[in-house]
């Protein structure tokens, strides 16, 4: 069958690590696993690494309620946010329940277990995990991989 938890969280980003966290503090009672396709939490903070990359957000704004932004410096780095997420994370344990380098590639709803079934990619195998609760923490757009539209009439150029 594969592993039941509570409570699965797509995703280590901000959001995903934030809502771990959450768990973790209001429902403390309940499993919580996290899922994150890439080898390291962070999301968009780990993913861009280029000279520079900042936020445009405040910290003191984006910071978590329960994890206030301690550091005088309002706009920071993308390597400052991505230290914060995993700093909090370790705080939480939420580092201790994320399984990295597994992809969730299907959710699909089971009334009569009254579960999520949760198909997961890792290196190459598929498994099963199941849960009463997914909370899908994963962007709204593919950051690895980009948009490309399809324009009428691009061929010709």
């Amino acid at each position: 069958m594969g592993e039941d938890v509570d409570v699965v969280v797509v995703g280590a980003g901000l959001s995903g690590v934030g809502a771990a966290c959450h768990l973790r503090r209001e429902c403390p009672e309940e499993s919580v696993l996290v899922l994150e396709a890439r080898e390291r939490m962070g999301g968009t903070w780990d993913l861009f690494r280029y000279p520079g990359v900042r936020s445009d957000s405040d910290m003191f704004t984006l910071a978590y309620d329960f994890a206030p932004w301690r550091d005088e410096r309002a706009i920071v780095q993308g390597a400052d946010i991505q230290r914060y997420v995993e700093d909090t994370a370790r705080a939480y344990g939420v580092d201790a329940r994320t399984r990295f380098s597994h992809r969730v590639v299907r959710a699909d709803w089971s009334s009569d277990d009254r579960r999520w079934h949760l198909s997961v990619d890792h290196a190459g195998t598929e498994l099963a995990v199941t849960c009463r609760f997914l909370w899908v923490c994963t962007g709204y757009y593919r950051y690895d991989a980009g948009h490309q539209p399809h324009l009428e009439g691009q061929e010709e150029f």
